[in-house]
């Protein structure tokens, strides 16, 4: 098995969390990052058992011929160019979601990859949370039936103005799509979509700003969306002054023959079959409960390079979960149902603009 050279473009936040994965994976190596903070990637560097090579410039880390795979960590407005960049590299891609602001962009995306002849996986790791991941295997052995609908509840904490910071990025309503719906929803919506197993032919949304009177991105939205076999998946996000939380923060899964609950705050699964008098607990797989998310994540990416095979999550599931995501915006605007796949008049909308541009790349 030969070991992979991973590269890091963008040493923000999220970014820790990819290098500990390459570091503690299995035939994967970090040997590279770049920043245009050239002192932070120099910090983040010596602070790895690895000691990546340090770039300013993230093409020069594409010029590297260490570098196998590339881990993109930027603004999702950047998504897209760096992705193409690192794809006429050569490289292969684990792009972090969402995966960019239009379905232009995401597009470009995929036929980079697909011309060059290289991986693109997109950072959707919701999916592997420990309850979605045993609820789908739940259903994929039938054991609920058909899927008739999927209900998931987000409770979180308003945003007001005085409480995000300018530079938070990935919320905020920008020039090129961003906010809430497409930077946290696209989790939601990954997750909903990998348990129905199914497309989605139509959306529809309400989304607002209960408490900041559009200082600030959405922090309150209603999606519901219907499939094609006729399940309905709604998506809710409520924000509250002071947030309680809730029991039952994700989703409540409806098949024919039995329902399914399940959370991650605080993390279950139960299961309710037709007959039974009340819900049973299901304990989580060995494989799901010990590897998490990010790991398994990052295993099967690396393993689809070797194998050539499909990666895990493939651009065209980004591309999906923007679309449903911008439908949702569109529907939003016009008070009317968004038929999916959007119409190509629409490919290169962004979302709603608050602000007229965003930073390059977060302090």
């Amino acid at each position: 098995m030969k070991t992979l050279g991973y590269g890091i473009i963008g040493c923000g936040r999220v970014s820790a969390r990819h290098m500990t994965t390459v570091e503690a994976g299995e035939a994967m190596k970090l040997v590279a990052v770049a920043d245009m903070h050239i002192e932070r990637a120099r910090q983040v560097s010596a602070q790895r058992t690895s000691r990546p090579t340090v770039y300013a410039d993230y093409k020069d880390l594409l010029a590297d011929e260490n570098v196998d795979v590339v881990v993109i960590c930027l603004p999702s407005q950047l998504h897209a160019q760096a992705t193409i960049a690192a794809a006429n590299a050569g490289k292969h891609v684990y792009c972090e979601k969402v995966m960019a602001a239009t379905l232009q962009q995401a597009r470009a995306m995929i036929d980079a990859a697909e011309t060059n002849g290289v991986k693109l996986n997109i950072g959707h790791n919701t999916r592997y949370f420990p309850p979605y991941a045993q609820a789908h295997r739940l259903i994929q052995a039938g054991q609920i039936g058909e899927v008739i609908a999927v209900d998931g509840a987000f409770p979180t904490s308003a945003m007001l103005p005085d409480t995000v910071r300018p530079t938070f990025w990935g919320i905020k309503a920008g020039a090129r799509g961003h906010g809430m719906v497409m930077n946290f929803g696209c989790h939601y919506i990954d997750a909903a979509r990998y348990l129905c197993a199914d497309e989605f032919s139509r959306v529809s949304a309400y989304i607002t700003n209960r408490y900041s009177r559009g200082q600030t991105p959405e922090d309150q939205y209603l999606i519901t969306a219907l499939s094609h076999s006729g399940a309905i998946v709604t998506i809710a996000q409520y924000a509250q002054l002071t947030n309680i939380g809730s029991r039952n923060t994700g989703f409540m899964i409806y098949g024919s023959e039995g329902t399914i609950e399940a959370f991650y705050q605080p993390e279950r699964l139960t299961i309710k079959r037709a007959g039974d008098e009340g819900y049973t607990d299901i304990n989580f797989d060995e494989d799901i409960r010990s590897e998490g998310a990010w790991p398994r994540l990052h295993r099967e990416f690396r393993q689809a390079i070797e194998n050539d095979t499909t990666p895990p999550v493939p651009g065209i599931e980004g591309y999906r979960n923007i679309e449903w995501a911008l439908g949702a915006y569109l529907s939003d605007e016009r008070c009317a149902w968004m038929d999916l796949p959007l119409a190509p008049e629409f490919h290169d909308y962004a979302g709603p603009t608050l602000h007229e541009s965003l930073p390059v790349s977060e302090p």
